[in-house]
């Protein structure tokens, strides 16, 4: 559950791939609620789960965060 993932994707023209490590934070419906997030071997910030919500502590992740948190939750799917 706590195992990190792959993650890509398009976005505005360009294209991300890197992988996402949820952290031993918290779980909300047997689902953890924080994730790192890394593209191209760099850190991008946090994702956080919140009810129905995603947000994020980085403004690389700001104008992404709903699609990054949609690849999350497809994953645990």
């Amino acid at each position: 559950m706590f195992n990190k993932f792959p993650i890509k994707f398009h976005y505005d023209g360009r294209y991300y791939q890197g992988e996402v490590k949820p952290l031993q934070t918290g779980l909300q419906n047997r689902m953890p609620t924080t994730f790192q997030v890394f593209f191209n071997n760099m850190y991008y910030g946090l994702v956080k789960r919140r009810g129905t919500d995603w947000e994020t502590d980085s403004p690389k992740c700001a104008i992404m965060v709903n699609i990054i948190g949609n690849h999350i939750y497809d994953w645990y799917e």
